[in-house]
């Protein structure tokens, strides 16, 4: 159970800091958003602000969670987590489904969700404890040890490579990194060939999936059609300058702009020192996260430290550069500043998963 007793819970401040000034910039964001297209930004704000609390109040109850008591429940929380995605497939939220063409929302009548959301984290803590007890085992074949290693983390999930890195032998990593370049190179060939397209057709790859890819590479052919958002979204940033227009002088109507483009909203707003504050705000809570797992005294908080970083990053990097137009649409929010829900308050609650030191359990 939770050890109230023996663990003792010192607050990070430098981690507060950066999570407190990003979720209170949201807020002020989703209002101003709202006010722009001549709404009541108030009930924004304020469903905003709620689901901020509810994230709050997830990362105090898992700070308060020994490490022990996280290892124990971490397959058990798997399990859950997995079941709670196998529902999708008989109760998705139908309307979410016409919305966006996934189903990504289960519905269970009084509350709608994202399972994936809670997936991540269950993932990252089992992935965590499968690292650590692959270490406590006797090893004294590096080889056989790494291969292993790897069949264990398949066996979890899609493999995570960037985490294998601490543990696999370099040979391992350059037989996986040719494997990857030689798939990107494959990739590309038919992306951007005739044949590459027969292929892909061939494969039952759909027209618009491919329009997809080739809009990412020349959005403006096809402004008009699947590339209008992003289009929109990179006139918003440029049009915001140095120091940008400021919240009432919003000019550029970019869609969905609350949850995926939010960060658009911050480049015509405050421009580029507005932007870059908010990057720097991010990459400092990504340091302060790897302090603490480098500061800690357990092998397992420090692989859940290393694994959250690498989710928020992935998200942070994927969304932004979108936008900007280095990396095509995926519809990935912008973690604590994006439009509130599972997402939201996973993120914040993550968080909490990030321990200090604690007394001996």
């Amino acid at each position: 159970m939770v050890n109230t007793k023996k663990f003792n819970l010192h607050l990070n401040y430098d981690l507060l800091l950066p999570i407190f000034l990003l979720t209170l910039l949201s807020s002020g964001v989703q209002y101003w958003i709202a006010v722009n297209e001549g709404k009541d930004g108030t009930v924004p704000a304020l469903k905003q602000l709620f689901f901020i609390f509810v994230g709050y109040a997830g990362m105090f109850l898992a700070s308060r969670l020994s490490q022990k008591f996280i290892w124990k429940v971490a397959p058990f929380f798997y399990g859950f987590s997995l079941i709670l995605m196998s529902a999708l497939y008989f109760s998705y939220d139908k309307g979410m489904y016409l919305l966006t063409g996934t189903k990504r929302w289960l519905d269970l009548g009084f509350i709608k969700f994202q399972p994936s959301e809670i997936a991540k984290i269950a993932f990252i803590l089992m992935l965590a404890k499968i690292i650590v007890q692959h270490e406590q085992q006797d090893w004294s074949d590096k080889w056989r040890s790494d291969k292993q290693l790897l069949k264990k983390i398949v066996a979890v999930s899609v493999p995570v490579f960037f985490l294998m890195a601490v543990q696999i032998d370099r040979k391992i990593l350059i037989i996986i990194f040719s494997a990857l370049a030689t798939l990107g190179v494959v990739l590309i060939l038919l992306v951007f060939t005739e044949w590459g397209h027969k292929v892909l057709f061939f494969l039952h790859f759909k027209q618009y999936q491919l329009d997809r890819i080739l809009a990412w590479i020349h959005p403006y052919d096809y402004v008009d059609k699947i590339s209008y958002q992003q289009v929109q979204g990179l006139l918003a940033i440029g049009s915001g300058g140095l120091f940008g227009k400021g919240v009432h002088g919003i000019e550029v109507y970019v869609p969905v702009r609350e949850s995926d483009m939010v960060f658009t909203f911050i480049g015509e707003a405050w421009g580029f020192v507005g932007s870059a504050t908010v990057v720097f705000l991010y990459f400092y809570l990504f340091y302060q996260v790897l302090v603490a797992g480098l500061r800690s005294n357990s092998r397992f908080c420090m692989y859940i430290c290393v694994a959250l970083i690498f989710s928020l990053v992935f998200q942070t990097v994927e969304n932004i550069g979108a936008v900007i137009g280095l990396l095509p649409l995926k519809g990935i929010p912008l973690p604590f500043l994006s439009q509130g829900g599972t997402s939201l308050v996973m993120a914040i609650t993550s968080l909490g998963f990030v321990k200090g030191r604690e007394a001996a359990t």
